[in-house]
């Protein structure tokens, strides 16, 4: 099995340059939990939820309301993500995919054609593929 027939293509994206609030949307409104960032259509990155959690100010240990929204909308997803990131080609085959995940310990690897994002396979979509093939055992 290739990483095209179980990756989701054209995932939600992000740009460098965006505020982090575009990030925290995008995760929180379609319920994912790593968004590929992208420098026009060249994956530069990635970013996860935790690291958007981690990056932010706590109102809980001081922080007021006002601090927190400039925050997000002054910080940008590129002075948060994970840049160069671990990436695979639609024509990679899932075993390797497979050995990444374990080896990297990572949640999500964005599939790029040349640079361009094309996809991403998440856990998910790896827990799918696999039930798809014990089913058809």
């Amino acid at each position: 099995m290739k990483a095209r027939e179980c990756m989701t293509p054209d995932p939600k994206s992000v740009q460098a340059n965006d505020p982090l609030k575009t990030a925290v949307r995008l995760v929180v409104e379609n319920r994912i939990r790593h968004l590929p960032v992208v420098l026009g259509e060249s994956l530069v990155g990635i970013i996860s939820d935790r690291d958007l959690k981690r990056a932010m100010p706590s109102i809980v240990a001081g922080s007021t309301a006002e601090e927190y929204q400039a925050f997000m909308e002054k910080t940008t997803i590129e002075e948060v993500m994970t840049a160069d990131p671990l990436a695979c080609a639609p024509d990679d085959e899932l075993v390797d995919l497979v050995r990444q995940f374990c080896d990297k310990k990572v949640g999500a690897i964005p599939v790029v054609d040349g640079e361009r994002l094309v996809g991403i396979v998440t856990q998910t979509d790896m827990m799918q593929a696999f039930l798809t093939m014990l089913e058809n055992q």
